[in-house]
């Protein structure tokens, strides 16, 4: 797992929680913007991404989007002590799978994690009503899938679970679902089969219904 802060004694206590979820888990931390880039745009695998929004170089929100604007696809959370929610919409626009506030005590944090882990969403209660209820993402184009999500969609149209998946394409379970969940925010989804019909209308995916001879 990744832990990006800019602040040490913080990176220390979620490493100890982290720690809590696994008895060998293994934590990598970054420190500043840079460096959490070089390593989110490597060939590095991580089950989990925790990245704080406020970073004095550059900060968490621009990091996520330009991993966004590129294709790249990472299990990533935000952490911080910021609760706009308009700030929390545009991370979970960009792909972020949840927002844990570092105002929560070590007990609520580890249900957060555990939450995340399994595949769910996460935001604390009462933001996901306050982000539902501002003006939606816009309408998603053919443009805005990338070749790694192609690859999952088809994968997914055919019946493939998200183990299936991240063995076909060597990732990890959580990048898969990092994946799933950017197509079912890009194509307005609410489950798998939603997404699949959406993405044959809109011509993503071959109809194979009728392409057995």
């Amino acid at each position: 797992m990744l832990v990006v802060d800019d602040h040490q004694l913080f990176i220390d206590g979620v490493r100890y929680l982290l720690q809590q979820l696994e008895d060998e888990v293994e934590v990598v931390e970054c420190n500043n913007s840079a460096s959490a880039i070089e390593l989110l745009e490597s060939p590095a695998t991580f089950d989990l991404v925790l990245i704080d929004l406020v970073m004095p170089d550059l900060n968490g929100i621009s990091i996520i989007q330009r991993l966004h604007s590129r294709g790249v696809c990472r299990p990533l959370v935000v952490m911080s002590g910021e609760d706009n929610p308009r700030t929390i919409k545009a991370a979970m626009d960009a792909g972020a799978l949840g927002f844990i506030p570092k105002t929560f005590g070590s007990s609520a944090m580890l249900d957060a994690l555990r939450q995340i882990l399994t595949g769910e969403l996460f935001l604390p209660e009462g933001m996901e009503q306050q982000i539902a209820a501002m003006p939606p993402r816009r309408s998603a184009v053919v443009g805005d899938i990338t070749p790694r999500q192609q690859v999952v969609l088809e994968l997914m149209a055919l019946g493939y679970s998200n183990r299936q998946i991240a063995t076909s394409l060597f990732l990890t379970e959580h990048t898969v679902k990092a994946h799933i969940r950017t197509l079912f925010q890009t194509l307005q989804a609410a489950n798998r089969t939603d997404c699949v019909q959406l993405a044959r209308r809109r011509g993503l995916l071959q109809d194979t219904a009728t392409s057995d001879n």
